[in-house]
């Protein structure tokens, strides 16, 4: 068999390597994108239906302020909350669409909020046109529009937690395209370094001066300089073809750590999601349970975030957003981390703490972030935030209840008019299902 039979035998295969490898690796990418963007279309539905639920609360608490005081200024959350509520319902009808049993649950939801809506709507009409608050009063102490209510979030708790399974397992099979990736790019590896050090050794035995091509290297190598792949390569087709392949292997490298840079940020603010929030929070664990430490999930809401939104723009809540995100980096130690795990929600994990005090610090660093307003669109814009605190041990020693806690206690501090700030308690687990 003549070199240049073998010559040309090794370009082909070569050449066929490159674009099968090529074609391969873009039909893998597409097909991770689209997974990671069901995973986020998930995300999406559970934001929207929390929303919804928070809208038919403001509905409800509107008219009950209505009804007890008189006053009209009450009417203006009721109104607004009963637009919101169809707006995300139609919402959720649209993103749920090839879902039959979601859509089934809808479907119940919209009479249900038909019946509540009118029985809202009668009370206040009592008032407003017989000036009855006393039968108003008494409508609604029958509890027939808490019945809907009631019934509308059981159905919803449905809803959300088919949307939650759904979600683990398009996370699941996200986790499982990625280690795919990972072992074919272990193959490919494998297979161009046996294919360079075999190209390597067939142009060193049988092409073109190879002592000489070895010595002129030898002789960068002792004046200190670098050896490029090109160096070490016949300067013809197979050197070229070889420097591609290595230039090609380099790209498909930095092409799957941006992917999977991208399925563990946020596009937006560049921070972590929630993929690998609660294995970093257990990892955390571990270590102070090793080093007799601490550690601390802080949980945090912007406050009138919707409302930002629906008055300047999503652009303005963008930016407001990508703000809150760098100072929340500033105000915590290159040792902390900070994920944004929701629409205007984010969580910071507090490693190696030694006492309390401690984390009474770093919450005011973080609540000092909201000093300063944000200009957008030449406005200053204001942030509002809330903050819950969960420590480990003191009040769980298992990621997913810090979290949950953390989130409790925020939602604890929203309510609270007269702070912005709460520690976990005990006290404020209201149901047996909380615990």
């Amino acid at each position: 068999m003549s070199i240049r039979f073998k010559l040309i035998s090794l370009l082909a295969i070569l050449f066929l390597a490159a674009i099968g490898n090529s074609l391969f690796t873009f039909q893998l990418e597409a097909h991770e994108e689209e997974k990671l963007k069901w995973v986020n279309h998930t995300h999406q539905v559970l934001i929207e239906s929390q929303a919804f639920l928070s809208s038919l609360t403001d509905t409800e608490t509107g008219q009950r302020g209505y009804l007890l005081t008189g006053t009209p200024i009450y009417l203006q959350p009721y109104y607004t909350g009963r637009e919101r509520s169809q707006k995300y319902f139609l919402r959720l009808k649209t993103l749920t669409r090839d879902n039959s049993e979601q859509q089934d649950r809808l479907l119940l939801i919209k009479d249900l909020m038909k019946f509540k809506f009118d029985v809202m709507a009668e009370t206040i009409e009592l008032v407003q046109r017989d000036g009855d608050n006393l039968r108003a009063v008494e409508k609604v102490k029958s509890n027939e529009g808490k019945e809907y209510m009631d019934e509308m979030r059981r159905i919803m708790n449905d809803f959300n937690n088919a949307e939650s399974l759904l979600l683990e397992a398009r996370k699941g099979d996200f986790k499982a395209g990625k280690a795919q990736i990972a072992t074919l790019i272990v193959v490919e590896l494998v297979f161009f370094i046996t294919l360079a050090i075999f190209t390597i050794i067939f142009i060193q035995k049988n092409l073109f001066q190879p002592l000489n091509l070895l010595l002129a290297s030898t002789r960068k190598s002792q004046d200190g300089r670098e050896i490029q792949i090109g160096d070490i390569l016949q300067k013809d087709e197979m050197g070229y073809l070889l420097s591609s392949f290595f230039d090609m292997n380099q790209r498909i490298l930095i092409n799957n750590q941006e992917l999977n840079h991208k399925a563990h940020h946020d596009k937006l603010t560049g921070l972590k999601n929630r993929s690998f929030l609660v294995e970093d929070i257990q990892t955390s664990i571990k270590n102070s349970v090793n080093f007799k430490t601490k550690s601390a999930v802080f949980f945090i809401d912007l406050n009138d975030f919707k409302l930002l939104n629906d008055t300047l723009g999503h652009d303005a809540g963008d930016t407001l957003l990508i703000e809150v995100a760098a100072r929340l980096l500033k105000s915590v130690r290159s040792e902390d981390s900070v994920f944004r795990v929701g629409g205007d929600e984010f969580v910071l994990l507090i490693n190696d703490i030694k006492s309390l005090s401690e984390v009474q610090k770093v919450a005011e660093k973080v609540l000092n972030i909201a000093k300063l307003p944000v200009v957008i669109e030449e406005q200053e814009v204001e942030i509002k935030l809330s903050l819950g605190i969960c420590v480990t041990p003191d009040h769980s020693s298992e990621a997913e209840e810090l979290v949950k806690y953390a989130d409790i206690a925020m939602y604890a501090a929203k309510r609270d008019k007269s702070t912005n700030l709460k520690f976990f308690d005990r006290k404020l687990l209201k149901r047996g299902a909380d615990i």
